[in-house]
């Protein structure tokens, strides 16, 4: 099921997904709720707190419709509004000098809250935890590169593949299900390309970035 409905100043098409199969299903509580105005506007209210060169707005700025994937099932109040479950809506937008997919998570709360997230931009498979910590490792190895930039920000990510799959030098190693990624950060007007690569182990999963040495540019 899909529609079209005007957000961020971007036609955007609307569908459910889930993560497993990525078959759209028939969720009409989170239909109605993706499409009401106040998640709109919240949903506005996002993008406008992007940086501007992560989401780039232009004459000829092109949005294929974003997808709402659902990762913990929601439950609603007679009322309408969500009382627990977890999904992220992913907008991929192009056209403008980054072209990049813009994810935001949201979990419901029993209160009928629902706390939002801005998740890393692009085709990261990192969940948001994941994503948290490989941020704070990317973020140590861009202000290395760029020591004078005290403010850096990632712009983009891009999924490499599997295991032998090469992320700019970084291998997804030996581990049946480690990938690897590349995460550009903007760094006062530079771009850095940063390798990462996700090994699942016994404990969790391991964050390993590539630290190259200071730019001499």
């Amino acid at each position: 099921m899909k529609a079209a409905v005007m957000m961020a100043g971007i036609v955007l098409a609307v569908a459910s997904t889930t993560p497993a199969t990525g078959q759209t299903v028939a969720d009409t509580s989170l239909q109605k709720l993706v499409l009401s105005t106040g998640y709109q506007a919240n949903i506005a209210r996002l993008f406008s707190s992007l940086p501007s060169d992560v989401f780039q707005r232009c004459p000829t700025l092109v949005s294929k419709g974003s997808t709402v994937t659902i990762l913990k099932q929601p439950t609603f109040a007679a009322d309408g509004y969500p009382t627990s479950g977890t999904w992220k809506q992913s907008f991929p937008v192009s056209g403008c000098g980054n072209d990049t997919i813009i994810n935001f998570f949201f979990f419901a709360q029993p209160d009928e809250k629902i706390t939002s997230l801005i998740g890393a931009p692009g085709d990261t498979h990192a969940d948001p935890i994941l994503q948290r910590d490989a941020m704070r490792d990317v973020m140590m190895a861009a202000k290395t590169q760029a020591p004078g930039c005290s403010a850096p920000h990632l712009r983009t990510t891009r999924f490499e593949g599997r295991p032998g799959a090469q992320a700019g030098g970084a291998t997804a190693r030996t581990a049946p299900s480690g990938w690897a990624e590349t995460w550009t950060v903007s760094a006062c007007g530079r771009l850095l390309t940063i390798p990462v690569t996700f090994i699942p182990d016994a404990t969790g999963t391991r964050v390993f970035t590539e630290i190259r040495p200071k730019s001499g540019r």
